[in-house]
């Protein structure tokens, strides 16, 4: 497998709409053109057709061909049956991978993509563009005046009048990746911070000496907050109703243990010095503690994307950012690059 493949068929990662359900992205991704479905595997596949404006990109053609990948034998089974029978098949998949992977921990992982977005968003608007761009990931650059990803391959991206969807990924390691296809708006995946979260204890279990300080539920939400965050999030992030959050955080609030700030229209609380003094359970405890151990991570795009096509994972910079951004990756013997224009 070639390690400079970074490259997804995008049918299988729809542009993000806004509240859309699973059931809906699956829907879209069975409703993929065959013909579509057809090219995107050309691209990535060897012994299929090779397209002359794709070639274009590569240094040359055993260069592309050492990119491209195998294909493996169920694929080249199910392709035989058409672009169209791929299609079907991969939203089948993708709703089961959901539904048994994703959905039992989806509110957590809402919760950290929700915090990103929120953290990303504030950083933008206190420090501009560059304070968020220069941070977000592995192999991408910012110049003050384009986007630059590392990549085996050179091009331009002209078509970014609209803006660019920065879209966080819980599941994926590596560097920001992107998708790119007219008449959609480009799209960045990047690794959302916070993801140590989703490895540590739900949040009802908190310290039993806390707890019978404060109460359990007052204690899950001290513990919780590890980082600011509004009651909406808060909510998610426990399954309480909003109201329950809301009573409760009034409380902690009157006993100096958290405190409030307000940006724009969202209040968001955080632990006092002495909140977070009371959260944090002896060194002895923090060692001798066991965590459930986050989930897997693959390290390739394949496995980036299920969670963050999901409603509220998306953020548009369109006001921040220049419509012209490029990529390219600089190699021993050669510098290659994409640029967005």
């Amino acid at each position: 497998m070639p390690t400079d493949h970074s490259y997804a068929p995008d049918f299988l990662t729809p542009v993000p709409r806004h509240g859309e359900s699973m059931a809906e992205v699956a829907a879209r991704i069975a409703a993929t053109p065959g013909e579509e479905v057809d090219y995107q595997l050309d691209i990535a596949l060897r012994g299929r057709r090779v397209w002359p404006h794709v070639l274009a990109l590569h240094r040359d053609e055993a260069a592309y061909e050492r990119w491209r990948r195998p294909t493996p034998p169920a694929l080249a089974r199910l392709a035989g049956d058409g672009g169209a029978a791929v299609a079907t098949a991969a939203a089948a998949a993708m709703a089961v991978l959901f539904e048994s992977v994703l959905a039992p921990d989806w509110p957590r992982v809402r919760a950290v993509l929700d915090a990103d977005i929120a953290n990303r968003a504030d950083r933008m608007a206190a420090h501009g563009a560059a304070a968020v761009l220069d941070g977000l990931g592995e192999r991408m650059r910012w110049t003050g005046t384009e986007l630059v990803l590392e990549r085996a391959y050179s091009g331009i991206i002209d078509w970014a009048d609209e803006g660019v969807l920065f879209v966080p990924a819980t599941t994926h390691v590596g560097p920001v990746l992107f998708a790119a296809e007219r008449p959609h708006p480009p799209v960045l995946f990047y690794r959302a911070r916070g993801i140590g979260a989703l490895g540590e204890r739900p949040a009802g279990a908190a310290e039993p000496a806390l707890a019978g300080l404060v109460g359990a539920t007052r204690a899950a939400l001290l513990t919780t907050l590890e980082e600011p965050a509004s009651t909406a999030e808060l909510s998610r992030r426990t399954g309480w109703s909003n109201a329950t959050v809301s009573y409760h955080l009034g409380i902690l609030l009157r006993a100096g243990l958290v405190d409030r700030h307000r940006r724009g229209r969202v209040v968001r609380y955080a632990r006092t010095g002495l909140g977070t003094a009371l959260a944090t359970p002896p060194a002895k405890e923090r060692t001798s503690r066991t965590t459930r151990p986050p989930p897997p991570v693959r390290p390739d795009d394949t496995c980036r994307r299920p969670p963050n096509r999901l409603p509220g994972r998306t953020v548009r910079a369109t006001d921040t950012l220049p419509t012209r951004a490029s990529s390219g990756w600089n190699q021993a013997e050669e510098a290659q690059s994409i640029r967005w224009r």
